[in-house]
């Protein structure tokens, strides 16, 4: 099916800022780790602030080295970039591929680089396929193995998906993997909020035993180590070839000494990433269980640090659509990400980020509160 939305990000308050005259917020629009920037990396950069001096080791062998003993894997397979994003257009520059299908509703940077690099393609076809609500945002493998019968040469898939907040364990992905690889059909799973998964370590398509030739996966340092601001994100391939054009094609020096620095230190703070795995466990329960008590919302359960919700018809006939509801929660200095943009969503859903306890009773409180005003309401007319 083809559908297009315009695509915009989660926090941007700086635009908020300078709209509405505010100086603080609490953005429950960006996913990022509540606890912040790592100790360890604050010590580090403060001591080693000199690396601004040098050039940036052009092959990053030390930060690759570092992320393939952390997952298993050999330096050849590792890529490294300014933010998963820059990972994300090169792939597509270097594949162009001329059919896409994109698992939808999600990630809207995977369109704009797909058009970004066949500008020079009349044929380029995108399509999507549905994560429908009646299946709880759940991948169907079987009509997705119906629908790649359509000789796509690329399948995108966010695992964790954003802004679902479902995750495919390997046993159904490795599935899809063999199915794209009986299409001939590569498979690009970005991993961006893998880390917030439970056993994520265990349960990533990179463990995978079959051939992986058609795979590649995409992650990030943003959101774990809570460090959006420094740009740093990497990809894991198992195609020589590929990989070997990517680098001939990617831009020299774009991971600075610092992001390098960053990447090495947090990937062996144990403390940082122990501490964040048990708050993640414990605070997307409660924030699960609390925003379903919440009378005309509905949450869907989520494995990572942010949950859609919706919000039920009858608040929408009492006026209370996305918009209005963000205005809303603005108006109390909280920012939540409005989903109606995102394929296949509408004017129904938004998205919150989970972050530390007393932040979230606050959220939950003010939401509530708003929705009770609007419960009592008489319907539009």
């Amino acid at each position: 099916m083809n559908k297009e939305k315009t695509d915009f990000h989660g926090g941007n308050i700086y635009k908020i800022f300078r709209e509405k005259n505010m100086d603080k917020i609490l953005d429950y629009s960006s996913n990022i780790n509540p606890y912040g920037l790592p100790e360890n990396l604050k010590k580090e950069i403060f001591e080693k602030l000199f690396v601004l001096e040098r050039y940036p080791d052009p092959d990053y062998i030390e930060l690759r080295e570092k992320i393939a003993e952390k997952n298993n894997l050999n330096i050849e397979n590792i890529i490294v970039g300014n933010g998963a994003t820059e990972i994300i257009f090169l792939f597509m520059k270097i594949l162009s591929p001329k059919k896409v299908l994109i698992v939808s509703p999600t990630f809207g940077e995977y369109e704009r680089a797909i058009k970004a690099s066949t500008l020079a393609n009349d044929s380029l076809e995108i399509n999507y396929f549905e994560l429908k609500e009646t299946e709880n945002f759940v991948l169907n493998v079987k009509n997705l193995e119906t629908e790649l019968e359509n000789n796509y040469d690329l399948l995108i898939l966010c695992n964790p998906n954003n802004p679902t907040g479902q995750f495919l364990k390997l046993k159904k992905l490795e599935e899809i993997l063999k199915i794209c690889e009986q299409k001939n059909t590569k498979l690009f799973v970005d991993e961006a909020f893998v880390e917030f998964v439970e056993d994520w370590e265990n349960e990533s398509i990179i463990n995978s035993k079959e051939n992986k030739e058609n795979l590649f996966v995409i992650r990030a340092f943003t959101k774990f180590f809570a460090i959006p601001g420094l740009r740093l994100g990497y990809g894991i391939c198992f195609n020589n070839n590929l990989l070997k054009k990517m680098l001939e094609k990617k831009e020299p020096w774009s991971v600075n000494n610092i992001a390098d620095l960053a990447g090495k230190t947090v990937l062996d703070d144990e403390n940082y990433i122990q501490k964040t795995k048990e708050w993640i466990k414990d605070q997307k329960k409660y924030m699960y269980e609390n925003l379903n008590k919440i009378e005309g919302l509905r949450a869907y359960k989520t494995e990572v640090n942010f949950i859609l919700l919706k919000i039920e018809d009858n608040l929408l006939e009492k006026g209370l659509d996305v918009k209005n509801l963000r205005k809303k929660m603005l108006e109390k200095g909280i920012l939540i990400r409005d989903a109606s943009n995102f394929i296949y969503l509408n004017k129904h859903y938004f998205r919150l980020a989970i972050k530390d306890k007393l932040n979230n009773e606050k959220v939950i409180e003010t939401l509530t509160s708003i929705l009770k005003k609007y419960k009592k309401k008489k319907k539009s007319s």
